[in-house]
């Protein structure tokens, strides 16, 4: 007989197979907790205890394809530059996918989604900041990395803003560049690394075929 902890651990993974489907199929606002509770003839407080809210769900996802990428780029240690480049590297392959259809856009760049970066996503971005600095033997107190992370969130909102107004005047590479060339200015690095680790990176991704996931496709 199956346990409780089987039961929730397998109803978790049939919730996020429900969401990735509709999430594809009816994007993020078409998709409800009603409708995946439906779906399995369940509760949505049964979906409730796993997952508070769709961003969570979707943090999900995202959180998986980039590890997803980070382990892709790792698998080849002989092109391993620094934390940083990683991190271009990875930001280039996602913005690629992410960008090349409108669909992908909404999921990754919701207003909903953007608006809970900045309270639930500020570890995960200082995180990355505080990364840089220890491999670059950089300095930041508490405070200074949280005044990085906060100005990284800010800018992915308006550099989003501005690719939709004007694409051909910014075009996804260039989106990926001015990402990446702001990541390497907050985190401190001269520009002369920051250009070596940039130019590096778009040729690693051009050489090298990314994973992606479902929900991207």
């Amino acid at each position: 007989m199956s346990t409780s902890r089987e039961k929730h651990t397998n109803l978790k993974e049939e919730i996020l197979n429900i969401a990735q489907s509709m999430f594809r199929d009816y994007g993020y606002d078409g998709t409800t907790f009603q409708k995946i509770a439906d779906q399995l003839g369940i509760t949505k407080g049964a979906i409730t205890y796993h997952f508070k809210n769709k961003h969570l769900i979707m943090a999900h996802f995202f959180d998986l394809y980039f590890q997803s990428l980070r382990d892709f780029i790792d698998s080849y240690p002989d092109d391993y530059r620094n934390v940083y480049w990683r991190y271009c590297v990875m930001y280039i392959y996602a913005y690629r996918t992410i960008m090349k259809n409108p669909r992908n856009q909404s999921l990754f760049f919701h207003q909903d989604q953007m608006s809970l970066w900045e309270s639930s996503k500020v570890p995960t971005v200082a995180e990355i900041y505080r990364a840089i600095a220890k491999d670059f033997h950089k300095t930041f107190t508490e405070e200074e990395l949280l005044v990085s992370t906060y100005m990284d969130l800010g800018a992915r909102r308006r550099l989003y803003r501005e690719y939709v107004n004007n694409n051909q005047l910014l075009p996804i590479d260039k989106f990926c560049y001015y990402h990446i060339y702001l990541m390497g200015l907050l985190a401190r690095l001269d520009l002369a690394t920051v250009e070596e680790n940039i130019g590096f990176a778009f040729a690693f991704a051009n050489s090298h075929y990314p994973p992606t996931i479902p929900l991207l496709e």
